[in-house]
């Protein structure tokens, strides 16, 4: 087997393994966040509404930072192995 081929299988493989590493890091994200906002959502209904938006505020801030992280993490692997070109 030539080598260039040998470091394609390896590419894909890592390619592979990131990419379902990534899924299920903004999946498990995501699931908490809405489980949060599921319990901010009864908050706010059962009439404590000071808490829930201090809480809603703090998750909305956390989410979006997650996802600008997220956003970087990915933009920084296809820098890196070229995807984007």
């Amino acid at each position: 087997m030539s080598s260039v081929l040998v470091v394609r299988a390896a590419e894909f493989q890592a390619a592979w393994y990131y990419s379902l590493l990534l899924f299920v890091i903004l999946f498990l994200t995501l699931l908490g966040i809405g489980y949060a906002l599921v319990g901010v959502r009864r908050l706010w209904r059962s009439g404590e509404r000071g808490p829930a938006a201090v809480l809603g505020g703090a998750l909305t801030f956390a989410l979006v930072a997650l996802v600008g992280m997220y956003v970087v993490a990915v933009g920084g692997l296809f820098a890196v192995h070229g995807l984007g070109t």
